[in-house]
């Protein structure tokens, strides 16, 4: 049952064209519309952007999306500038080792292909020995500052396993390199030790 109460805005200074009117739950039918239409304001502000761009982009939704060939075009080389000329043969050298007891230190050169400076936040991985792995090492240092094109050298460390290895490879290395905050791991996957 509704009930309408009469008076509440009735009369010659009538301020407002709302009449309350409660219904047998109790809840104003003025707050339900309201709640509605927020609800409705709400579903418009999430659909009217995808829309938008809907209708800019000729109601194609690929072109709408995806970037064209020419802005990835431009993303490319906008990252080719970055990174430079890229990983070569003469990126990583690996040094002779030495071995002391059951410690191996191998030296390793590592010649930046970025334009920007790099740290080397991890390098690690195994030595092996005729294709059986005889040892691991990592870097001795916490991490390793690099300018963009420079080339800079550092140590692996690490212990082996049975007698002087005769032809030791670093295998299966994995690089963490870091620049502007980005993370990037690289997995090496031999070179000779």
């Amino acid at each position: 049952m509704t009930k309408v109460y009469p008076g509440l805005f009735t009369g010659p200074k009538q301020t407002s064209f709302l009449t309350f009117v409660m219904t047998q739950s109790g809840i104003e039918v003025g707050e339900r519309i309201l709640s509605w239409s927020l609800k409705l304001l709400g579903i418009i502000l999430f659909i009217a952007p995808f829309i938008a761009a809907l209708a800019m982009h000729n109601w194609d939704i690929q072109a709408a999306v995806l970037p064209s060939q020419a802005e990835m075009g431009e993303i490319q080389d906008s990252v080719q500038e970055i990174l430079g000329k890229g990983f070569s043969e003469n990126t990583l050298s690996v040094g002779s080792p030495t071995y002391v007891d059951t410690t191996i230190r191998i030296p390793v050169q590592f010649a930046s292909p970025f334009n920007i400076p790099v740290k080397i936040k991890d390098f690690s991985g195994s030595v092996t020995d005729m294709g059986a792995v005889v040892g691991h090492v990592w870097m001795e240092e916490t991490e390793v500052e690099i300018p963009p094109n420079e080339t800079v050298n550092f140590m692996l460390v690490g212990t082996y396993t049975g007698g002087v290895p005769a032809n030791p490879q670093l295998s299966k290395a994995n690089v963490t390199f870091e620049f502007y905050g980005v993370t990037i791991q690289v997995h090496v996957s031999g070179g000779q030790a």
